[in-house]
């Protein structure tokens, strides 16, 4: 038998849990609370994607971003420029933790000051940054890029004392400067597909276009869809997105038709570059309701052999009866002879 503890035991007992569970679940509010609090934005996220951030060898330009305390305290911001790379999925920029070599294709944070590089900011305060930058003579025309990074002045990176609490919230403008000079423009289209056959839609199609271009392009595309007889149909623009120099993208998407009634083909039209330079890839699918359209040919079937049954018994009843009338009518002679 399990003794009774008593009541003050039992009080104790209680206060002590709650007091265990508390103390533990404090810290997990309070770094969930500063986590919470210490937030920046970069304005704009992007800056001359369009082209439009455009320099000469040898020049001199300035512009400005901004950063938001996003945050409900006052916090110190430091901002710099990194180069960053594009993740497999040609969607990801990642800041690179040390400066690339200037002999980098595409660098651009050697070429780049950051003015002021700290700023403390009140909460919902915006802090604008100058951003110089300075391109060398002998700069490689095309496409340069990089990353205005701004992170709280807390803890993050630089938590030298390991107590693993810092904050490690990082956000930046990415910045597309074109040099110009000459550049190449080439792009081509890879592995373009639809399902090859199916029943029903709708119908997915998917792509790869890789740049061999010396700057990022961001193509223009049309996808127009054509029945048997050659005659347009359908047209379906996919997403435009951005694609950097040497890197290859994925695209996707679907035709949103449900039926079809046969072999159709594809004609995906890409257009990009200053010089509206056009690639055209082609591919073929079917998209037949294979199930629906048996079932329709066994009921015609079905419905002939009724029909050519009912027609015979017809024709049998015909002649029977132009028998009878024959027998009858010689009877008749016979009985007046």
């Amino acid at each position: 038998m399990i003794p009774t503890l008593p009541r003050f035991t039992k009080v104790l007992f209680v206060a002590l849990v709650a007091a265990t569970v508390s103390f533990l679940a404090a810290p997990i509010r309070a770094q969930e609370q500063t986590t919470d609090s210490l937030s920046v934005t970069a304005i704009p996220p992007r800056l001359g994607e369009d082209n439009t951030l455009k320099v000469k060898p040898g020049e001199k330009t300035q512009i400005k971003v901004r950063a938001r305390n996003s945050s409900n305290q006052v916090i110190t911001i430091r901002s710099s420029a990194v180069d960053f790379i594009v993740e497999e999925d040609g969607t990801t920029p990642v800041p690179l933790e040390t400066q690339v070599a200037n002999s980098n294709r595409w660098s651009l944070a050697s070429w780049l000051t950051v003015v002021p590089s700290q700023q403390t900011l009140q909460p919902n305060e915006s802090g604008f940054v100058s951003v110089v930058i300075d391109v060398p003579a002998d700069a490689l025309p095309g496409g340069h890029y990089a990353m205005i990074v701004h992170q709280p002045n807390t803890g993050g990176l630089d938590d030298t004392a390991g107590t693993g609490s810092g904050i490690n919230q990082r956000v930046g403008t990415l910045l597309y400067v074109i040099v110009e000079g000459p550049i190449n423009e080439a792009a081509f289209i890879r592995d373009f597909s639809f399902a090859d056959f199916m029943e029903f839609g709708p119908v997915p199609f998917s792509f790869v276009i890789e740049n061999e271009s010396d700057v990022h392009i961001r193509p223009q595309m049309n996808i127009d869809i054509y029945n048997l007889f050659g005659k347009k149909i359908a047209t379906i623009q996919p997403d435009t997105k951005n694609v950097f120099p040497y890197e290859s993208r994925s695209f996707s998407g679907e035709w949103d038709q449900i039926w079809g009634t046969g072999p159709y083909t594809a004609k995906l039209t890409m257009s990009f570059g200053d010089h509206g330079a056009v690639v055209i890839a082609r591919t073929s699918f079917w998209l037949l309701p294979v199930k629906l359209v048996i079932a329709i040919i066994a009921l015609l079937g079905i419905l002939i052999i009724a029909g050519m049954s009912i027609r015979r018994h017809i024709i049998h009843r015909k002649t029977d009866q132009s028998a009878r009338i024959q027998e009858l009518e010689t009877q008749v002679r016979d009985l007046q002879g």
